[in-house]
């Protein structure tokens, strides 16, 4: 016979049921017209459960940012880890790093529908190409001041955004006959800052 679940153990249990339930919502009916009330009632709990553990539905998506947030940074050191890049590399990178999106496709579109809908979704999502740009410390380290650093940051900032809006109309929306010759526009400007 399992031992009860702790108080600790039953809160996060709860909170990954409202995710789950927050998710599949997502996907089968939109962000927009999934309610906190439906997310709690898929997830067989009250709405005063779901308003324990989350401010909004905004703040749900929030979570599944920063659940994807590790992936992504750990596939943009990869990329600032490619030692004499050259553009077979660059590409075959942005090719893993599409599989990243293919796996959590459907977090990327309820991602994008908040996107449009809610500032705090938005202001973090910003945040964290910021930090994943950071996290390229290689390209940042080499530069010979702050103020190449700062301006290597914000072109890794700016590739970045251009992958984000690359990937998702290919991806998330299916608009994919041209991939490859998307995959190696990227790659050639990002060989140019990876060379800086």
């Amino acid at each position: 016979m399992a031992a009860p679940m702790t108080r600790i153990e039953q809160k996060r249990a709860t909170r990954e049921e409202l995710v789950r339930a927050a998710r599949e919502l997502f996907v089968e009916q939109g962000y927009p017209a999934t309610s906190a009330e439906a997310i709690a009632r898929a997830a067989g709990v009250s709405r005063a459960t779901f308003y324990l553990h989350f401010r909004s539905k905004a703040e749900v998506v929030v979570g599944l940012m920063r659940d994807l947030e590790a992936g992504v940074a750990a596939d943009y050191r990869a990329l600032d880890a490619l030692v004499d890049p050259d553009l077979e590399a660059v590409s075959a990178w942005l090719h893993r790093h599409a599989e990243q999106w293919r796996r959590s496709r459907n977090e990327y579109a309820a991602m994008e529908q908040a996107l449009a809908n809610e500032p705090a979704v938005a202001d973090e999502w910003f945040a964290m190409v910021q930090r994943t740009a950071a996290s390229m410390t290689r390209l940042l380290d080499r530069q010979p001041d702050e103020a190449a650093r700062a301006q290597a940051h914000v072109h890794a900032v700016a590739l970045e955004m251009s992958v984000d809006r690359n990937f998702h109309f290919a991806i998330v929306r299916g608009h994919d006959a041209n991939f490859d010759a998307v995959v190696r526009a990227l790659a050639e400007q990002w060989l140019v800052l990876l060379r800086r």
